[in-house]
């Protein structure tokens, strides 16, 4: 089967006074102790959410972009912020991603340890239990 994967690397917004243009960015610190900051690719799944494959150091020079794993990342005004885990596959990410921004009790400036609060409940609330599930750890 092949596969067709369209990345965003900015996003648009109306403002006052015209048109902001905004880029998530990963940065990612290589094995040779080199810090690179990157456009963080995203698909886009409305009202300024999308998901973010991982991106990871690969060796002492490279980065990896790994499709298989997936963060809710969520960009524009006010806030462009990213997801602490990763999830494998995308369904889960949209489902976390979706299900975060729209409960009034968290922020995408939570804390990690609060994020993974909220996530283990609402894995248990789902039926797909705690603690996280495969495939989730932290991002790099």
């Amino acid at each position: 089967m092949d596969a067709y994967i369209k990345f965003e690397g900015y996003f648009t917004e109306h403002i006052r006074n015209g048109v902001s243009v905004g880029c998530p960015t990963a940065m990612v610190r290589l094995g040779n102790d080199t810090t690179v900051e990157i456009p963080r690719p995203f698909i886009a799944i409305g009202n300024n959410l999308g998901i973010t494959p991982a991106i990871e150091p690969d060796g002492e020079t490279s980065l990896r972009i790994d499709v298989t794993r997936w963060s809710p990342l969520r960009y524009g005004h006010p806030i462009t912020a990213g997801f602490p885990f990763n999830f494998a596959g995308q369904e889960l990410a949209v489902r976390v991603t979706r299900a975060f921004d729209a409960d009034p009790n968290t922020s995408w400036r939570d804390p990690a340890t609060a994020i993974r609060l909220w996530l283990r409940t609402w894995l248990d609330g789902q039926g797909l239990g705690s603690p996280l599930p495969a495939g989730t750890g932290k991002q790099a």
